[in-house]
């Protein structure tokens, strides 16, 4: 016989009676239903492949349990998980069912709504293009504008291939060049591509930019 078995017995047994009649008076408590607005949780997107569209924050989920447990209950004790592992590229329409819902226990899941969202997927695809450099205002009287060049002037960017493709060069925030009289160099970033399209390394650029004087008039 194992040691120990027998030692505060009796201190066992009220623990255990305590348990049990907890269990009695939940499980003998009036039922309730309750309705939450749960965050959607999207796992295991395939390898080398995004997500294009936002399917909606939130999924409505009608919950049945004990009064005490529903009355309390938090959207952040609730999870909805959609593993997107199986998906192909292109159009997904993809169940929302009752088991993929985590919920305490002893609360019953009775309905989720929407019961089925649609998730559009593309390969992800890599381009390098050119980076050009904008600026805006004129410069001093007397001078004019001759050119404004980026350094680096190419970049990587990765995103979903359609979005990618359709960009054949990125721009630099504007350089303002109001009232200047000579070149001068400004270190900027790029203009924002989206949330889907990355730039991959570069952080920030050096803009050049060069101002020259109106050439003299030639005398008669």
């Amino acid at each position: 016989m194992p040691r120990g078995l027998f030692d505060n017995l009796g201190l066992k047994l009220s623990s255990l009676g305590l348990a049990f009649a907890l269990w009695m008076v939940v499980a003998g408590e009036q039922r309730d239903e309750r309705t939450l607005n749960v965050p959607l949780t999207l796992a295991r997107l395939p390898k080398n492949t995004a997500l294009l569209n936002v399917p909606g924050d939130f999924v409505t989920v009608q919950l049945r349990g004990p009064k005490s447990l529903i009355s309390g209950l938090s959207p952040n004790e609730v999870d909805v998980n959609l593993d997107l592992s199986t998906l192909k590229e292109g159009e997904n329409l993809v169940a929302v069912k009752s088991d993929q819902v985590d919920v305490p226990r002893g609360v019953e899941v009775v309905q989720v709504s929407p019961r089925w969202v649609r998730l559009v997927l593309e390969s992800v695809t890599e381009r390098v293009v050119r980076i050009a450099a904008r600026v805006e205002g004129n410069p001093a009287a007397g001078h004019y504008f001759k050119r404004a060049s980026a350094h680096p002037d190419r970049v990587r960017l990765v995103g979903p291939r359609s979005e990618v493709n359709r960009l054949e060069k990125v721009y630099t925030s504007t350089i303002n060049i109001e009232g200047r009289s000579r070149d001068f160099g400004a270190l900027t970033s790029l203009e924002p591509l989206g949330k889907l399209v990355k730039v991959e390394g570069l952080v920030r650029v050096q803009v050049s930019v060069e101002i020259r004087a109106n050439p003299m008039p030639s005398s008669s």
